[in-house]
């Protein structure tokens, strides 16, 4: 098992570039090569979650369904799914958030519950 030493920056690459923000990792493991799994973290409750987590974040650092429409492109009506905690987002979309507000948005969507 392979572990990362606390504080370790982690950057996202999209496509071959790096966006800006760097994700801090506090006493995360790896397991295997190139694994990403962490010890005591449950991706597929983030996964069950993650509806209400996309809401939570859209309706925390949005204005409105029209400031959603005008950040993600999407549809009035995808906007509106969102806001009402009906549907998550795809890749595409959380990689908008993470551009828009790094570790906020990592924190809401991804981080384990207390």
């Amino acid at each position: 098992m392979n572990a990362l030493p606390a504080g370790s920056p982690i950057v996202i690459y999209v496509n071959g570039s790096s966006y800006g923000d760097t994700v801090t990792v506090e006493g995360s493991q790896t397991s295997g090569p190139s694994s990403g799994s962490r010890a005591g973290y449950d991706a597929y409750q983030v996964h069950r979650d993650f509806p209400a987590r996309w809401q939570a974040y859209i309706v925390a650092n949005y204005r409105n369904i029209g400031h959603v429409t005008n950040v993600f492109g999407v549809s009035e009506r995808t906007a509106r799914n969102w806001w009402k905690g009906q549907f998550g987002a795809n890749g595409g979309h959380v990689a908008v958030a993470m551009r828009e507000h790094g570790q906020i948005a990592f924190q809401m969507l991804f981080a384990e519950a207390s």
